[in-house]
């Protein structure tokens, strides 16, 4: 991965004045997406992450900031800000806005166990109590008031028509009174630091936070963490629904939509990619990847109702 801002010692240590650190142990740029570019940081004050702003405005920069002290506010574990020496959120380097987090130990595990799915069923709860700030979003990254954005480049291809046709699945299933809260959006495995030990999770990248149907999130983290070959593992699928379950009843409502808002999940997800790897940001490598989101879309709308009823027991 090509990284925007290859920074040196004497770089580092003055974008670290305002944050009050003037000694560096070691530095080391860590992997990550486009957007960012993070240095992993032994300083005085312990271990940091130095994440450059890439893409983002100031204003998007600060509203992120602003968020994740609110989420460190509500006792919701996280990635945590470190404020300058004035209290400040960020900070600007080169134009491009600054963010300074506490580094938090541990790594990013496929196939969670079943005791963390439990955990981050809760954790995903406990997102959906704290209330929205009004700053939020209400249109997701992946929502379907997004889909007709396909007719920009790929008017009535097979994606287009497919898409289409799935989201009359969904408007269908969809009702008004679905409860909406703070949601994350985006719990896939790539967003979770499983701790050394393996006894504790930590959602982070609440990037794409939005005020939306909670019972999304749930959806979402079926088709992110309990997926096996084509199909959801229902039996890992039980396990997030208890943790949730044990915090936030869902209502009826919400229990007869979890499977088109599971398909919605999906189709999201395969309108993301095709969308951006194929038009946005073009590559060769991943503008297949939304095949297997799209396929899965399919495989969920096809199973029998009996599966998900289980699950709301």
């Amino acid at each position: 991965m090509a990284h925007n801002s290859i920074l040196n010692k004497r770089e580092i240590l003055e974008i670290l004045k305002p944050y009050s650190i003037f000694k560096i142990k070691k530095h080391q740029i860590l992997d990550g997406g486009s957007e960012n570019t993070n240095y992993k940081i032994e300083s005085e004050i312990g271990i940091i992450v130095l994440t450059i702003s890439e893409q983002k405005t100031i204003e998007e920069t600060q509203d992120l900031t602003e968020l994740l002290d609110y989420l460190k506010n509500n006792d919701f574990a996280t990635s945590e800000i470190v404020h300058t020496s004035q209290n400040k959120s960020l900070s600007i380097f080169n134009n491009k806005p600054i963010m300074v987090k506490k580094f938090i130990e541990g790594e990013i595990m496929c196939n969670l166990p079943m005791h963390l799915l439990e955990q981050i069923g809760a954790d995903t709860a406990k997102l959906h109590e704290i209330p929205a700030p009004n700053y939020l979003r209400e249109i997701m990254w992946c929502g379907k008031e997004r889909f007709n954005e396909v007719e920009e480049y790929a008017l009535n291809s097979p994606f287009d028509i497919w898409l289409k046709d799935t989201q009359l699945y969904i408007d269908k299933h969809l009702n008004a009174d679905l409860p909406k809260a703070f949601i994350h959006s985006d719990i896939f495995d790539s967003n979770i630091i499983v701790s050394p030990d393996k006894t504790k999770a930590t959602i982070m990248d609440f990037e794409e936070a939005t005020y939306y149907y909670r019972v999304f999130d749930v959806a979402m983290l079926l088709i992110s963490l309990c997926i096996e070959g084509d199909n959801i593992n229902f039996s890992r699928a039980a396990f997030v629904l208890k943790g949730y379950t044990n915090n936030i009843k869902l209502t009826k409502i919400e229990q007869l939509a979890l499977q088109p808002l599971t398909v919605y999940a999906a189709a999201g997800v395969a309108f993301w990619r095709h969308k951006n790897f194929n038009f946005t940001k073009p590559d060769k490598h991943l503008k297949e990847t939304y095949v297997k989101m799209r396929d899965l879309a399919d495989s969920v709308r096809a199973l029998p109702s009996r599966h998900f009823n289980s699950l709301c027991q």
